[in-house]
């Protein structure tokens, strides 16, 4: 009977992955990298404008899931472009540890339109300093940050109304026209993430994904999910 349960328990969680797997879009834990290179040409990630001085280092410091993350300090500004977002309600989720004693000014940013040395155009901004988060794209809503542990980023774009809602720590910051966001003038288009360290101390992002709002499912759920596997 045991058997019988935990077989009946596995083919839901594949039939849950399943699901999943065929909404998600894009996905990044930073596993598949070596500790303390660059992302620079890796897996779709690169420096602002294709520059290399905008690498980031992936560290085995801080993980959120896994053993890996990407450090994003100094002089970083990499970025991952999207190309094909013209609709649809998308997921935007990263999550973000900042230590204690962090210094400077970070940002997360997301375009809708990105080429590099083209035409750029800014949706969302927003930025970690003195223990506040400011963001540029609806007047300037501040709350406090967490720190010494893992906070959900989590930016819902809907490009079948124009709209964008960005949630800190599962709490609403702000909500705002997504095509107008930042820059003004944009497209209802997902064109790129930046993580912007302009000259900061070192913040970390894990379990960066995009993906279709028509299945949400938490990372903690897929952790325990895939646990059933080992």
């Amino acid at each position: 009977m045991q058997h019988r349960q935990r077989t009946a328990i596995a083919i839901c969680a594949l039939v849950a992955l399943g699901a999943v797997a065929a909404h998600a879009s894009w996905y990044d834990g930073f596993e598949s990298y070596i500790a303390g290179g660059g992302l620079h040409g890796q897996g779709g990630w690169a420096g602002w404008n294709d520059d290399p001085a905008g690498d980031a280092v992936v560290s085995d410091l801080y993980a959120f899931a896994g053993t890996q993350s990407v450090a994003i300090s100094g002089a970083a500004d990499i970025v991952q472009m999207f190309s094909g977002y013209t609709t649809g309600i998308w997921n935007l989720i990263a999550w973000m540890y900042i230590p204690t004693g962090f210094t400077g000014e970070t940002y997360f940013i997301v375009l809708n339109t990105y080429a590099p040395n083209g035409t750029q155009n800014w949706s969302t901004q927003i930025h970690f300093t003195n223990g506040m988060i400011l963001t540029d794209t609806a007047g300037q809503e501040t709350i406090p940050y967490v720190v010494d542990q893992w906070a959900e980023l989590k930016l819902v774009i809907d490009l079948q109304s124009d709209l964008q809602t960005f949630y800190y720590n599962g709490a609403m910051m702000y909500q705002a026209s997504w095509s107008q966001g930042v820059s003004g003038g944009g497209a209802v288009n997902i064109g790129c993430l930046d993580l912007f360290a302009n000259g900061a101390s070192p913040v970390y992002y894990d379990e960066i994904s995009l993906t279709s709002s028509v299945v949400a499912v938490e990372s903690t759920t897929l952790t325990e999910i895939k646990s059933l596997f080992r």
